[in-house]
């Protein structure tokens, strides 16, 4: 072969060689997780941004721009994007200054500048219409819009918090091309921004010990505000009802960009934006640019964080030394009372506090048709001390907030109130909605109280506890794992143990003593003290206790609804929860039962949650209350 002809067939196989090399196109096994992480990752969840944006830069031949001088790059490719009214380069912006302000970590500033930067880029993506093409609200991208907007805004605020940076008109604020100026803010919060004492993201802490976690996603940042409490001096009549603790309140925070900005001779744009602090107890949606949008919100990490900052006294104590409770006893409401919601109250049992709702105020709180139309409130009480006499300061309490808020009786919603009693929390709720008096009294003593020689006072106390009536402002009642006929756990040794152990306050001891020492000389000179009834709260409880059997025989006169535990499995009859019977449980009269599979605790069953929730929407359907208060 001539020398010729060699370099002929060399060059040919290097032809085909190359040839072959082009023709390698193909594809490769990969798992579908790995192929849709790749699809999902962007600078929100990884170490570079989305192979979107990337693109993006390396069709503009951008990157080596970008990697030697990114603020040059960036303010290229806004002019090119304003110029040109390219929605993708807004996108672009977003991620890219989001990228810089997370490498910029150190140098707070220069990050803070990039976060807010990234922050109006995606609020003008998501809301100039002038840009094209037309968004496309469906897109998997406007979502990730919407997380670029608030995990900015998020991270400005932190930014915003650690340097003591604080609302002031006409501030000016640092972005990539020029300033943000705050024009103005608002506040849906039901008290004034000088009251708020501190303010944490919803995205700093992992909920524990609440389920479910009731959480939206949309636009903003969802937040946990911490309201100072008033000083003594200026608390109003109302504030009496709202504990003497560092509420902390759900909120979203929003900045709400002007849609042009202002340009300078020196290049520099300004934008306009208003703070806005959101309450989704009053809303779930934002409305930005003549657009309805679904708000942000957490409600969960700020009722877990108050009931962290702030525990509940031990319920232990409050049954074995209610003398310790009494101060703490009353209404509570985690809000400010609203004239335009029905009231929800709920009762605890035995040895038990307010925090046993908190599973169940947060399941409810999950509908926004509830939040937007009640508001809850917890009564406390000592339970060591006799039911009815607790159930006397149970109606002292709405009363009084009722002469407070309502003094006219005029307000429809207040007339809707609605009751949920756990355990013996049920029994006090009962006396909302029955008659007391004579028959009641007559299950104690057949000697008339008037009858017995013992000081007013104290016969005054006895009578207001025996003689009581319905309250016209309660329309329904939940009873939950409720002994209305008493359980066997107060005759035996647990009965026994707390009875022997429980120290009854003197406020309540005295007069039932001096009316019990009036009721043994009446029976005559045999009677004895094991004749009368103990008069504690494990007392109450017990199926032979005379009182108990006359609540349990008085009609009951608004409508009411049971869920009853069963330890073994739900929606059987004749069983138990570990505590109360179902014979003891069980009411005629109910509009509905419900036995779910649970011990005694039954309120913090989902299915128990959930039917509180079928219940009131209930309440909504077949009262008349006004609409509630924008």
């Amino acid at each position: 072969m001539t020398t010729r002809r060699i370099f002929t067939v060399l060059g040919w196989c290097l032809a085909l060689a190359l040839l072959a090399g082009c023709a390698r196109i193909g594809v490769k096994p990969v798992s579908m997780d790995t192929r849709t992480r790749e699809f999902d990752r962007t600078a929100l969840n990884s170490s570079r941004p989305s192979e979107r944006s990337l693109v993006f830069v390396r069709q503009r031949d951008l990157e080596t721009a970008w990697k030697a001088d990114a603020e040059s790059m960036l303010l290229a490719l806004d002019r090119e994007a304003r110029a040109l009214k390219d929605r993708e380069a807004f996108f672009v912006l977003s991620e890219l200054c989001y990228y810089e302000g997370k490498k910029a970590h150190a140098d707070k500033e220069r990050a803070a500048s990039c976060y807010l930067s990234s922050a109006l880029y995606a609020y003008a993506y998501l809301f100039d219409d002038a840009l094209a093409p037309e968004l496309d609200i469906y897109h998997p991208y406007s979502r990730q819009a919407m997380e670029f907007y608030n995990r900015s805004l998020a991270n400005y605020a932190l930014y915003a918090r650690e340097a003591g940076l604080v609302y002031a008109d006409g501030r000016e604020l640092p972005w990539l091309r020029g300033k943000v100026r705050l024009t103005g803010r608002s506040s849906q919060l039901a008290f004034a921004p000088d009251e708020l004492e501190s303010y944490h993201l919803a995205y700093e802490f992992e909920v524990v010990g609440l389920t479910p976690q009731q959480v939206r996603l949309g636009l903003g940042v969802p937040m946990a505000v911490v309201r100072r409490p008033p000083p003594e001096a200026s608390r109003t009549a109302a504030d009496r009802f709202t504990p003497k603790l560092r509420q902390t309140y759900a909120a979203t925070l929003f900045l709400r960009f002007s849609p042009r900005p202002e340009a300078k001779t020196s290049g520099a744009l300004v934008y306009d934006a208003t703070l806005e602090v959101h309450d989704p107890m009053r809303g779930t949606s934002l409305t930005v640019e003549g657009r309805r949008v679904s708000m942000e919100y957490d409600l969960t990490t700020p009722l877990a964080l108050m009931m962290q900052q702030s525990p509940e006294p031990n319920g232990l104590e409050g049954m074995m030394n209610p003398a310790a409770w009494e101060k703490l006893s009353g209404l509570y409401m985690l809000q400010p009372y609203d004239p335009g919601k029905i009231p929800v109250v709920f009762v605890h049992g035995l040895m038990s506090s307010p925090t046993t709702w908190a599973n169940v105020f947060n399941g409810l709180m999950g509908d926004p048709e509830l939040r937007e139309r009640y508001q809850f409130w917890f009564f406390r009480y000592p339970t060591g001390n006799p039911v009815l006499y607790s159930a006397m300061t149970l109606r002292r309490s709405l009363d009084e907030v009722r002469h407070t808020v309502d003094p006219d009786g005029t307000n429809p919603n207040f007339a809707r109130m609605v009751v949920v009693g756990h355990s013996m929390g049920g029994l006090l709720a009962k006396t909302l909605a029955e008659e007391g008096g004579d028959a009641l009294w007559a299950k104690v003593s057949k000697t008339p109280l008037d009858a017995l020689a013992v000081p007013a006072r104290d016969k005054a106390l006895v009578r207001e506890a025996f003689y009581f009536t319905p309250r016209p402002y309660v329309s329904r009642i939940i009873f939950v794992s409720v002994p209305h006929r008493g359980s066997d756990l107060a005759l035996g040794v647990v009965g026994k143990i707390g009875r022997a152990l429980i120290t009854l306050p003197v406020t309540v001891l005295k007069p039932v003593t001096s009316v019990g020492a009036a009721l043994l000389r009446a029976m005559g000179p045999r009677a004895k003290d094991k004749d009368m009834p103990g008069i504690t709260g494990i007392d109450s409880l017990s199926p032979k206790n005379a009182m108990l059997q006359g609540l349990a025989e008085a009609p009951i006169v608004v409508p009411y609804h049971s869920i009853i535990g069963d330890e073994k499995q739900g929606g059987r009859t004749g069983g138990t929860d570990g505590v109360v019977p179902y014979a003891s449980s069980h009411l005629d009269g109910a509009q509905s039962e419900l036995v779910v599979h649970s011990g005694h605790s039954a309120h913090e069953h989902p299915l128990a949650i959930r039917e509180m929730r079928r219940i009131l929407l209930l309440h909504l359907q077949e009262g008349a209350a006004s609409p509630a208060a924008p």
